[in-house]
């Protein structure tokens, strides 16, 4: 009986013995070519590394579009400043315009007034004028020997104007009533050549 079961495991061993021999020989028919795909991976990832060094270059028309549309956003940009300056420069000529038209508008008030001004001067002068006339009439009704002094004790301006408004005749009979260095004076005035300053009292 012993011997009996010595036997069955001694086939039981041989038979495991053959399997594993079998599996042996299977095993190493599958290395080669597990080594291979192991192999095959390796190339197609170092492959797959290199590919963008290898990538095909990129199409020239997007390069040049590219091109076009950074040029295109450049001149809008360009032309969206000009506006800008543009516009400022059309409020800065309404300045000068409205500026302009205050000054027009200033000038011609100061002309209006220059005109008022010029026409009180006028009025003034007409009326200094008629003084004088009715002076110089008042002057020729008096007696040349009164007249004298009288005019010789005016402002010789005042009294310059007087005797260029009296006639001559009249004017000239008065003149030998005037002392000589006032009759010099006023004649002076008369003919617009400068007086000496009169000696103070």
């Amino acid at each position: 009986m012993k011997r009996l079961i010595i036997i069955c495991e001694i086939l039981v061993v041989a038979l495991v013995v053959i399997k594993l021999s079998a599996a042996g020989g299977v095993l190493q028919n599958m290395l080669p070519r597990a080594s291979s795909v192991l192999e095959l991976d390796h190339a197609m990832a170092n492959v797959a590394q290199k590919a963008p060094e290898n990538a095909p270059a990129k199409d020239p028309a997007e390069d040049g579009l590219a091109r076009e549309r950074k040029l295109a956003a450049s001149l809008a940009e360009r032309e969206r400043q000009l506006d800008g300056r543009e516009g400022a420069i059309r409020e800065e000529e309404k300045k000068l315009q409205a500026l302009k038209g205050e000054i027009i508008a200033k000038i011609d008030a100061l002309k209006g007034l220059e005109d008022r001004l010029s026409g009180m001067l006028d009025t003034v002068k007409a009326a200094e004028d008629k003084r004088l006339r009715d002076l110089a009439n008042v002057f020729e009704a008096t007696p040349p020997a009164q007249a004298g002094p009288m005019l010789e004790k005016m402002d010789r301006k005042l009294a310059a104007g007087i005797l260029m408004n009296m006639k001559s005749k009249k004017a000239g009979a008065i003149w030998g009533h005037i002392g000589a260095q006032r009759a010099a004076e006023i004649a002076r005035e008369i003919t617009g050549a400068p007086n000496r300053p009169e000696p103070t009292q």
